[in-house]
């Protein structure tokens, strides 16, 4: 809803804390280390198309209007996007909803009955469209767990109807409070919130709907379009209407906020029945969603409810709102943590195998009898890592090779934790083209640096440049370059410079020499997840995430240097990639197959022990 430009501030957008990852924290903050920050990430289960499928529904049948869509009409109210993929609400001329003409009065719903009815006609309209898209992109992936039969269809269409007889009861709620205090307005057309509910029509419009009457008791229709709640617009890309405070570095994002009758009611959509751990953490997620709306209204505005729908039950969960004073605390309690997990990289040792107790809730997201596990090892025993963490007490014999013979010969192995990408090198300037200073902030820069007879060639990283150049630089001048990533690029030598790297002015006593940085490296580990896999239309790239004994590390090829063997490479196979150029992409350590990289399968998945 309310959004903050996130240009003024020094916040990295891909590294704020959220609701989740808080989630994550308060279950075990080992966990959340190595989801965050070895960035592991588990398989992705099946019920995820379930999720998606059934929120993404109810929220197209939500933006229909049945005064201009009939109930088997194929017509839908797309929404125009802008180059970012959010709304654009600077297009005025797409938006079908002022395009489109009202149905004749004859065929308006007339009733909640009549109103059900031609919703579940657009359930399925809507349905198929919205699971099969869930469906492939849970097929796109190549980090996925069990199958397409472990779902069921049905159920999921189920659960899309119970959201709409949900709404529908915020509807008669609406009815009975004959529109709410904005009636009149609204049909005057002047009601438009500032950021409105998806609804088909641009972001100003002052016309009166057409299912607007010019007297009298509020009407089904009208109440269907007053109670409309604001969502995530379901034709907008992913991640494009998060909210997030004023200071950039927490951020949400709202499933319904009911506005109608001058109030704030945030609703949370769950498409389960509500019997699993996570329905603990949901309480503190809603809650957090309380406190971002009060921090990104200027403290001026307050959430009025909180509820949990759970689609697989029809039920609705009310969560007690935070107070003012725990709202003042969320803001230190939070921005401490935010100081230590995403504005700086925390150790392993800063976040300890500290489990919270594991919890049981009946269907509705009711606290089970006993609510909390007996056993205090029931969290480690479900826990994807439990085969690193010391309290899981599982062993999954990673490898701690040095030394290994393929392809008749024999390679140095370096363990994970001791690639080390970032080099340095001092020598001469020589070909120097700027300094530029740039609008982001970054300097572009372009030199050689010559140590006697080696030299390496200086630019900025295609993913950011530097910011730390000395203004003493010149052509000639003895410098310092240093936290560089090196590579080779047409047999040259390259250093590339991103916000991590720095250039100085170098000391006589200093010494960094170019001849022995090495560029490239060999390693074994197990395939944690494969991270992506060209699809033979846009995507040209193969990623996978490996584990060794040491730490975790990223794989990566493109192109015509993918090798024949990534095909049969699976998750839990241990692979070894040789000759690789190592690198780094988001401070993990990256390696990038190449010219003369070869990638071979020490071991299959079902000769170890599982993950």
């Amino acid at each position: 809803m309310q959004t903050f430009d996130a240009e003024g501030s020094e916040v990295d957008t891909f590294r704020r804390l959220s609701a989740s990852q808080l989630g994550v924290w308060h279950s075990c903050p080992r966990q959340w280390y190595y989801s965050y920050e070895e960035r592991l990430k588990g398989p992705m289960p099946p019920h995820i198309i379930r999720g998606n499928a059934a929120e993404e529904c109810v929220c197209r049948v939500l933006r229909d209007s049945p005064v201009l869509i009939a109930p088997d009409s194929t017509d839908v109210l797309t929404s125009p996007l802008n180059s970012d993929g959010a709304p654009d609400w600077e297009d005025t001329g797409n938006w079908m909803g002022s395009r489109l003409p009202a149905r004749s009065e004859d065929d308006w719903p007339g009733s909640r009955d009549a109103l059900m009815e031609w919703a579940t006609a657009r359930v399925e309209v809507h349905f198929d469209r919205c699971w099969d898209a869930a469906v492939a992109d849970w097929q796109a992936t190549r980090n996925r767990a069990g199958s397409l039969d472990d779902i069921d269809v049905e159920e999921c269409r189920a659960m899309v109807i119970e959201g709409i007889r949900m709404h529908l009861d915020e509807v008669e709620r609406c009815i009975e409070a004959n529109g709410g205090p904005s009636l009149a307005a609204w049909r005057a057309g002047e009601a438009r919130e500032a950021i409105p509910a998806p609804d088909g029509f641009p972001l100003t419009w002052t016309t009166p709907h057409p299912a607007a009457r010019t007297e009298g008791d509020v009407t089904w229709l009208e109440a269907w379009e007053i109670a409309r709640p604001w969502f995530v617009d379901p034709d907008a890309k992913s991640f494009t209407q998060t909210s997030c405070i004023p200071e950039g570095w927490f951020q949400g994002e709202y499933d319904l906020v009911y506005r109608w009758d001058g109030s704030i009611n945030i609703i949370d959509i769950k498409a389960s029945v509500g019997k699993g751990d996570r329905s603990y953490s949901y309480i503190a997620q809603l809650r957090l969603y309380a406190w971002l709306w009060w921090e990104s209204h200027g403290r001026s505005e307050q959430a009025t409810s909180l509820a949990i729908w759970y689609l697989g039950t029809g039920t609705v969960k009310p969560i007690v709102l935070p107070t003012v004073a725990e709202m003042e605390a969320y803001e230190s309690e939070l921005g401490d943590l935010y100081r230590l997990l995403r504005a700086g990289n925390p150790t392993i040792d800063q976040c300890p195998p500290d489990p919270s107790p594991y919890r049981h809730f009946d269907a509705g997201g009711i606290p089970a009898d006993p609510p909390i596990d007996p056993d205090p090892q029931a969290r480690c025993k479900r826990c994807d890592f439990r085969g690193f963490c010391p309290k899981g007490g599982h062993d999954l014999e990673l490898t701690a090779e040095r030394r290994i013979e393929r392809l008749g010969h024999a390679w140095p192995i370096t363990p994970f934790a001791e690639i080390e990408p970032r080099v340095n090198a001092i020598g001469e300037v020589i070909g120097l083209t700027g300094p530029e200073l740039l609008e982001d902030g970054s300097i572009k820069i372009h030199f050689r640096i010559q140590d006697g007879y080696d030299r390496a060639k200086v630019k900025p990283a295609y993913n950011g440049g530097p910011t730390k150049i000395t203004r003493a630089i010149a052509e000639g001048a003895r410098v310092k370059v240093a936290k560089a990533l090196a590579g080779i690029w047409r047999g040259e030598l390259e250093l590339s410079l991103d916000s991590e790297s720095e250039v100085t002015i170098a000391s006589e006593d200093e010494s960094a020499s170019i001849v022995e940085i090495e560029t490239r490296v060999n390693i074994i580990g197990r395939i944690w997840s494969i991270d992506s896999f060209p699809d033979g239309a846009g995507n040209t790239r193969w990623a996978a995430t490996l584990v060794d004994a040491t730490g975790s590390a990223q794989i990566v090829a493109f192109k015509q240097f993918i090798p024949l063997s990534a095909a049969a490479v699976n998750r839990g196979d241990t692979i070894a990639v040789l000759n690789g150029e190592k690198g780094e992409w988001g401070g993990r350590p990256q390696v990038k197959c190449g010219p003369g990289t070869k990638v071979v399968i020490i071991a299959d998945a079902e000769d170890v022990p599982e993950f």
